[in-house]
C-alpha cells in the first residue's frame, strides 16, 4: 500500500492553515476536497460579518470563533456560533439578545456609544470572560459596582473615551488577575488611577491622551516609582515626553519587550546604554524622533542586534548608515516604518543596498516609508521604481503593502517614471502600494 503524502494529512495541512494568510486561504480551499476541509474552519474562524455573508454564515457557524457585527440593521440574525470565543458590537441594536445567546465568550468588545442598559445586568453572567473592551461608554453611579465586579474577572482590559464615577466598591477591591490594561482619552482620571493602582501584577500598559494632560505626567512619577513591578510593556501614544522622563521609565523597567513613544523630540543620549541589556527579550520598538542626526546609528544598531523584534517604527533614518551597516537579524518583524533620507546625488546607488536589508525580513506584512516635508539642505525620500531596487523587494512573500507619502510633485515624478506600469506582475504576486498625497 503505498505510504500517503504528508501533505495530504489532515492534520498537517491544518497546520500550514493557520500560517498563511487569510487573503490567501480562499483560493488554497479550492485546490482539492483535502485542502477544502482543511482550509476552511481556518477561513470561518474570524469574520466580519457583512449582511450578504449570513447565509453562508449559517452553515459554518461552528468554525466562527472570532466574530465583528457592526451594522444597525435590526433585522440581522446572525446565527448560534458554539465555538464563539471573540465578539466586537458596533453599534449592533440587537446585542443584548446576541450576548445572551453567547455567555460563554472570553473576549467581548463593545463600541456602541453609551452602553444598553440591559448588558450591565448580563456582564455578570459571561463567567468566563477575560477581555472586555468598551469604547464612548457612560458607566453610570448605579452601575459602577458591576462594572468593578466585572473588571475582577478580567486579565486585559480596554476603555476608550469612557467615563466612570469614581464611587462605589472600588476602595474594597483588588484586580491581581489584570495585567493588560489599555486607556484612552481618560475622562475620570481619580477613578482611573486609583483602580490602576489595586492592579499589583499589571503587565501590559497603553495610555493615550491629548498632549501636555497633567494625568500622563501623574502616571509617568508612578511608573517611575515602580509601583508595578511586573510591567514589561509601556506604550505612550501622542504624548510628547520629555527626555528625562523616558530614562526614568526605563530605569524603572526590569525587563522591557515593547516601548513605544511616538512623540519625541529628541533621543535621550542614555536611551541606548539603557536599552542594551533589553536586547535579547525587545519585540516592539516605536519612537519616532524628529531630525536628529544621532538617530540612524541608533536604528542600525536595533535592527541588527534584536532578534525577536516584530514592529519597529523610528523618524528620520539616514540611508547611507543603513546601507553601510551590518545585516540585520530582526528576521521576525511583521511591521517596518521608517522615514529613509537620501542624498539625490547617491539614491540610485544607496537605494538598492537599503531594499536589500528590507529584503532579509521574509515575515514582513507591511511596510511604510514616511516622508515629511525637510528643512535644508534637501533630501529626497525612497523612489519607488524597478531600476532603483524595487524588484529585490519581491522575495518577500509575505508583504501584503506598501504605504509611502509624499508631495504632489514626488507623487507626479513617481507616476511618470512608470511606478505603477512597471509595478503590476509585482503588485500582483505581493498585494498593494498606496500612496498618500499631502
Amino acid at each position: 500500500m503505498p505510504s500517503q503524502h504528508p501533505l495530504e494529512l489532515p492534520e498537517i495541512l491544518s497546520h500550514i492553515a493557520s500560517y498563511v494568510h487569510k487573503r490567501s486561504r480562499p483560493a488554497c480551499a479550492r485546490v482539492s476536497k483535502g485542502w477544502y476541509q482543511a482550509f476552511i474552519p481556518h477561513i470561518w474562524k474570524d469574520i466580519n460579518l457583512p449582511v450578504q455573508r449570513l447565509e453562508a454564515m449559517r452553515r459554518y457557524s461552528h468554525h466562527v470563533k472570532k466574530l465583528y457585527v457592526g451594522v444597525k440593521n435590526p433585522m440581522l440574525d446572525p446565527p448560534q456560533c458554539p465555538n464563539l470565543q471573540s465578539l466586537t458590537l458596533y453599534e449592533y441594536s440587537r446585542s443584548t439578545e446576541f450576548v445572551l445567546s453567547h455567555l460563554h465568550i472570553t473576549h467581548l468588545w463593545l463600541a456602541q456609544g453609551q452602553l444598553l442598559r440591559d448588558l450591565w445586568t448580563i456582564l455578570p453572567q459571561l463567567h468566563s470572560l477575560r477581555d472586555l473592551g468598551l469604547t464612548s461608554t457612560i458607566v453610570s453611579e448605579q452601575e459602577t459596582d458591576t462594572f468593578w465586579q466585572v473588571c475582577a474577572r478580567l486579565e486585559r482590559l480596554r476603555v476608550w473615551h469612557v467615563s466612570i464615577p469614581h464611587q462605589g466598591q472600588l476602595s474594597s477591591m483588588a484586580f491581581p488577575g489584570l495585567k493588560n490594561l489599555a486607556v484612552g482619552f481618560p475622562k475620570e482620571l481619580p477613578a482611573i488611577l486609583e483602580f490602576m493602582s489595586r492592579c499589583p501584577n499589571l503587565a501590559v500598559l497603553r495610555w493615550t491622551a491629548r498632549p501636555y494632560r497633567q494625568d500622563s505626567y501623574d502616571l509617568i512619577e508612578r511608573i517611575a516609582a515602580r509601583t508595578w513591578p511586573h510591567l514589561h510593556s509601556v506604550s505612550f501614544d501622542r504624548i510628547k515626553i520629555p527626555e528625562e522622563d523616558l530614562i526614568r521609565i526605563m530605569n524603572s523597567l526590569q525587563r522591557v519587550t515593547c516601548l513605544e513613544a511616538n512623540c519625541l523630540s529628541v533621543i535621550p543620549p542614555d536611551t541606548m546604554d539603557l536599552l542594551r541589556p533589553h536586547f535579547a527579550s525587545l519585540t516592539n520598538l516605536r519612537m519616532n524622533p524628529y531630525a536628529v542626526p544621532s538617530a540612524s546609528p541608533i536604528a542600525q544598531e536595533i535592527l541588527s542586534s534584536c532578534a525577536l523584534l516584530e514592529s519597529f517604527s523610528f523618524g528620520h533614518i539616514d540611508a547611507t548608515v543603513i546601507a553601510e551597516g551590518k545585516p540585520w537579524v530582526c528576521t521576525r518583524l511583521t511591521y517596518l516604518s521608517m522615514d529613509f533620507q537620501f542624498d539625490p546625488l547617491t539614491i540610485s546607488e544607496i537605494q538598492p543596498l537599503v531594499f536589500e536589508q528590507i529584503a532579509r525580513l521574509y515575515r514582513l506584512d507591511h511596510l511604510w516609508l514616511c516622508y515629511s516635508y525637510d528643512k535644508p539642505p534637501f533630501q529626497t525620500t525612497v523612489d519607488l521604481r524597478l531600476e532603483n531596487g524595487l524588484d529585490k523587494l519581491s522575495t518577500l512573500r509575505s508583504l501584503r503593502g506598501i504605504t509611502f507619502r509624499g508631495s504632489i510633485q514626488k507623487w507626479a515624478r513617481r507616476r511618470s517614471n512608470g511606478c505603477w506600469s512597471t509595478g503590476r506582475p509585482w503588485r500582483r504576486s505581493m498585494g498593494s502600494v498606496t500612496g498618500w498625497i499631502l
